[in-house]
């Protein structure tokens, strides 16, 4: 997937900010130690095992980017949070944009009040969102989008009053599935940006997707 995307995201003409999950590398390890979204005590083994995990699978995915001609640069969640305040962050990751590069980010876990936490991609996402502002966020799955309730029938539109009617389960990784993802899409639409939900298998429509045009999944608007 990592390989197609790429190569889509290359040809599109877009200037892109990546933000990848930690799939099989960091839910896995962070699941095996009691790591999750909710900040909690955890061993210093498990808590550098996770983090190890999400470094290796960034490593891997900008190499993965580098060979579709495109220039990643990777940072973690936290070099944004130490900077001072939104507007700096916006204007660090713009002009990363304006030089050619293509930013990467990832979920990764950080010290909290209580413990160590999971900061979910979905998260960076919406936070990035909010202080970018771009036109549209896409959110890659490894499904055709959002399904009516027991049914395999994509849901083609969604309001942030019809997700909050939903009823839609955690899912099996440390950050909270599907559900996170909707509740990430329904605070992201609020601020003006359109959310895409599009199978990261299906090149063609993630493309479409991509570049705003109409697509194969499912649209969150207010």
């Amino acid at each position: 997937m990592v390989s197609a995307l790429s190569e889509e995201i290359a040809s599109s003409d877009q200037k892109v900010v990546v933000v990848h999950g930690g799939g099989s590398f960091g839910h896995v390890v962070a699941k095996q130690h009691g790591i999750s979204s909710e900040a909690g005590a955890a061993p210093a083994a498990g808590v550098a095992q996770t983090r190890g995990a999400m470094y290796e699978l960034n490593r891997l995915v900008c190499k993965t980017m580098m060979e579709f001609k495109l220039s990643p640069y990777p940072f973690s969640p936290f070099d944004a949070v130490s900077r001072a305040g939104g507007a700096a962050v916006s204007s660090w990751l713009k002009g990363l944009l304006k030089e050619g590069l293509t930013p990467v980010t990832f979920g990764d876990v950080g010290l909290a009040p209580g413990g160590f936490k999971v900061i979910s991609g979905d998260v960076i996402v919406q936070e990035l969102a909010k202080i970018m502002e771009p036109e549209r966020c896409v959110f890659a799955l490894d499904v055709d989008g959002v399904y009516e309730e027991n049914t395999r029938v994509i849901i083609p539109e969604l309001t942030p009053s019809k997700v909050k009617r939903m009823r839609v389960q955690n899912g099996d990784d440390a950050t909270g599935g599907m559900k996170l993802k909707l509740d990430a899409a329904s605070r992201i639409v609020a601020g003006g940006t359109k959310v895409c939900f599009v199978s990261g298998y299906r090149r063609n429509e993630f493309s479409k997707a991509l570049k705003g045009l109409d697509f194969y999944g499912t649209v969150v608007r207010s």
